[in-house]
């Protein structure tokens, strides 16, 4: 009989500690979860791996299952390539933001909801959990029973909350399941993971999407509090230096940068080689992939200097109108 780990999803085996699902002999019998996986529980160790599925074998394999889907992204992650993926998939679909905790208080849902049918025209049902506090958990078990979905399959980028609202979901089902693991690294689910929540409710974890995102050093995986927005004044010539990347706006404009709290910022006034160039017009959001956005209020010329110009996004800003 096959064993599956409750924690990655991988198959279980006891020949090769290299690969996925090792379990020493002399624990395999009775071991719910792979080597690794207790050790991310355990420990707090972290594992290099790599990409589980790529995005178009995933696409693939729910798309070929007639069950229901929930999308997961969190505020700071969304952008056209997160959104193509979620239009990829043709099953009946829910898309959650997720880490909702970490939203400013002025940004309202209403607001972020409108922009994403204006902007993105998502036309599916859209809602907002925080795994971390429980907010809209029991709410979404709700959405389920009400439009009677009995199955579901998780998913969304790595790091997205998949599998910590999974085990919020446990926990508020009062299953007898045990939790499968989380971490603040990526690919840490490496295969699909059915979970049986309720008689009439299987939910299906699936391994993360991966997209091309900045590394930064000091950003930390997960953001655990509510985002701090820092605004400048800039001065036409004037740099934003955002750890180890660099800024330059050609024209006065106020900036607000909606990015990780513990990012180092500042102003600099040191020369600095700029190797990108783009322009902006009133009202845009200067996307960084892996960081968050920054908000632009005039029209200007921008330099960036350390930023792969493929992470960089521009789109009409979520604040650019009033979204009712």
């Amino acid at each position: 009989m096959t064993k599956i780990c409750y924690g990655c999803g991988s198959k279980l085996q006891k020949e090769n500690s290299d690969l996925a699902g090792y379990i020493p002999p002399e624990k395999f019998r009775l071991s719910a979860y792979c080597q690794r996986c207790y050790r991310i529980m355990h420990y707090g160790m972290q594992f290099k791996t790599d990409t589980p599925k790529e995005i178009k074998s995933i696409v693939k394999s729910i798309n070929a299952d007639s069950k229901h889907v929930v999308f997961l992204v969190d505020f700071l992650s969304i952008d056209t390539k997160v959104i193509d993926i979620f239009n990829q998939i043709n099953q009946k679909k829910l898309l959650i933001i997720s880490k909702s905790d970490i939203i400013p208080k002025s940004i309202k849902e209403n607001m972020i909801k409108a922009f994403l049918v204006s902007f993105y025209h998502i036309s599916t049902d859209i809602r907002f959990v925080s795994s971390h506090n429980k907010y809209g958990v029991e709410s979404l078990l709700n959405y389920f029973k009400k439009n009677k979905i009995n199955e579901t399959y998780i998913v969304g980028l790595s790091n997205s909350g998949k599998s910590t609202l999974v085990n919020k979901l446990i926990e508020e089902c009062s299953s007898n399941m045990k939790k499968i693991t989380t971490s603040e690294h990526s690919n840490t689910t490496l295969d699909f993971i059915r979970i049986q929540l309720k008689e009439d409710l299987l939910i299906i974890d699936s391994p993360g999407f991966i997209l091309p995102t900045l590394a930064v050093p000091q950003k930390p995986a997960r953001v655990k509090t509510i985002l701090k927005p820092k605004t400048f004044q800039m001065r036409a010539g004037e740099t934003i230096k955002i750890e180890n990347m660099y800024i330059n706006f050609n024209e006065e404009t106020s900036i607000t940068l909606y990015m990780h709290n513990n990012l180092n910022v500042s102003k600099y006034y040191k020369e600095v080689e700029y190797d990108y160039q783009t322009s902006v017009h009133f009202e845009v959001d200067l996307i960084i992939s892996g960081l968050g956005f920054i908000n632009i209020k005039n029209k200007c010329n921008i330099t960036t200097s350390g930023i792969n110009p493929e992470l960089i996004e521009k789109r009409e800003s979520i604040f650019g109108e009033v979204y009712e």
